[in-house]
């Protein structure tokens, strides 16, 4: 006997408008842990039957899932989230193991005529025994609901203040954040008076403008953020949140690493999704070939662009566990305006606002995509067709608020993404990091392993020649002019 579904909905006026409030709504990483969903596992995928209960894409996106609740073990197959930024997301769950069948969940923010947000929150969960006749109104009828709330008007509050202090929110706000107590290691805090004293002293002796203030709020992010922060922190998300300029804030994140403070990391990023998909101490640690599960790609290493220099807490400081609790929400991939999951032979309309500049739409699995131009006086409404043979190759101009028309017309599902060209300019690459004289002066070892092949994208070299040294030597004297030879190499 088939028993009933359970739909919940909550309605919340919000005082930040949707695109501020966007992410941290879809950070369901972090919002998943907050409304206390335990961390979960990856399964090994299972290749799916042709003719089952669900037609496998070319290439595998829905992902096998475990966690353990209240001692049960729960595996679910869960499809890619779908969204269009910043209006509304979704996902949908079949349950293998637990008292639930299905789950589905979708989330909406709707501008208010006076500002602000009118926030939609839905679930939808069919259970699949009687614990799940009586899990599903207990837990999230009543206690989820609560916490749903408490958790969604904290966001809100973290989002007027970020768009108070910045033109564009980000996460960096929730760095003061922390979900519970931060655990320091024995000792912990005479260690962090000394690295203190000793950044300070760094500073000044290479002539760093660096005011103590940066030094104090970067030393709090150490010791009171919590590990979901902390686990990669982006110097320059950083600079940009305390309003300092973006090189000094590096510096000081190097000097840092040199005291103890901090360690440093090179991610890996997967070129379309643009996740970090391995981490190494150091450069000559990466691998020239990785391979990205969720995109199913392999890729080459990039100086330019796909490797990251983050920073972590030092263990003597305090030990960071950033568990998972989602694996696939928008915010994993912010460059994504727009993801959507298409039946083979469908076709569905979107409206969606963007930023001046490129975009592309592409489909997973089928090579290259088709390139947009976002701009004033661009096409208000675009039809973008996914078939079997090549994309076009002329680049469509759409307006800055265009509706698209997707449409599939191959015999499988697609899914179908809509995203920025440009990748994020908060990113530390390699080229930033040798660029600075901080970084070549405390950190001249790191280097690639000898014969290691990886792409450099583009470089510029300059060359400098000092004419008549002789004369400027014999003219001002010997320690004058080496003073300023050296000044002049610096």
């Amino acid at each position: 006997m088939r028993l009933p579904e359970f739909h919940y909905r909550w309605e919340w006026q919000l005082q930040a408008d949707p695109e501020a409030l966007w992410p941290y709504v879809t950070d369901t990483n972090r919002f998943n842990r907050e409304t206390g969903v335990p961390s979960l596992k990856m399964v090994p995928p299972v290749k799916l039957q042709a003719g089952g209960p669900v037609a496998a894409l070319p290439l595998s996106v829905r992902r096998r899932l475990s966690l353990r609740r209240l001692g049960v073990p729960i595996v679910w197959e869960e499809d890619p989230f779908e969204w269009v930024r910043p209006h509304h997301f979704s996902v949908n769950r079949r349950y293998l193991s637990g008292p639930v069948t299905t789950m589905r969940v979708r989330g909406e923010l709707r501008p208010r005529a006076g500002g602000g947000t009118h926030m939609v929150y839905e679930v939808w969960a069919q259970p699949k025994n009687l614990l799940g006749l009586i899990a599903i109104p207990g837990q999230i009828g009543l206690l989820s609901a609560r916490t749903f709330e408490r958790v969604f008007r904290k966001y809100d509050r973290l989002a007027v203040a970020s768009s108070a202090t910045a033109p564009a929110p980000s996460q960096a706000s929730l760095l003061t954040a922390p979900n519970s107590p931060v655990r320091l290691a024995p000792g912990a805090q005479v260690r962090l008076i000394q690295a203190r004293k000793q950044v300070l002293i760094a500073i000044q002796g290479n002539g760093g403008q660096i005011a103590g203030q940066s030094l104090d709020q970067l030393i709090d992010v150490v010791s009171q953020a919590d590990d979901l922060a902390v686990a990669h922190l982006r110097p320059y998300q950083l600079a940009d949140a305390w309003g300092m300029p973006r090189d000094e804030v590096l510096s000081l994140c190097l000097h840092a690493t040199r005291t103890g403070l901090l360690d440093l990391q090179w991610d890996l990023l997967c070129p379309l999704c643009r996740g970090a998909k391995l981490t190494a101490q150091t450069l000559s640690d990466l691998p020239q070939q990785v391979h990205c599960e969720a995109c199913q790609i392999n890729f080459s290493s990039n100086l330019e662009r796909s490797i990251e220099l983050t920073f972590r807490p030092s263990p003597a400081i305090r030990e960071v566990e950033a568990f998972t609790y989602c694996i696939g929400g928008p915010q994993v991939t912010p460059h994504i305006m727009a993801q959507q999951l298409l039946p083979a032979q469908s076709q569905r309309s979107i409206s969606l606002p963007l930023e001046a500049g490129r975009y592309r739409v592409r489909a997973l699995g089928i090579a290259d995509g088709q390139w947009l131009r976002a701009e004033a006086t661009g096409r208000p409404q675009l039809t973008v067709c996914v078939s079997d043979d090549d994309w076009p190759t002329d680049e469509q101009d759409v307006s800055l608020s265009p509706t698209i028309d997707l449409q599939n017309i191959t015999s499988r599902e697609q899914l179908l993404i809509i995203e920025r060209a440009a990748w994020s300019d908060q990113a530390v690459t390699v080229a930033d990091a040798m660029l600075l004289q901080t970084f070549r002066d405390l950190f001249s070892a790191e280097a690639l392993r000898p014969g290691q092949q990886i792409d450099v994208g583009s470089l510029t070299l300059v060359f400098t020649d000092l004419r008549d040294s002789t004369h400027l030597y014999r003219a001002i004297g010997d320690a004058p002019a080496f003073d300023r030879v050296m000044s002049h190499f610096e």
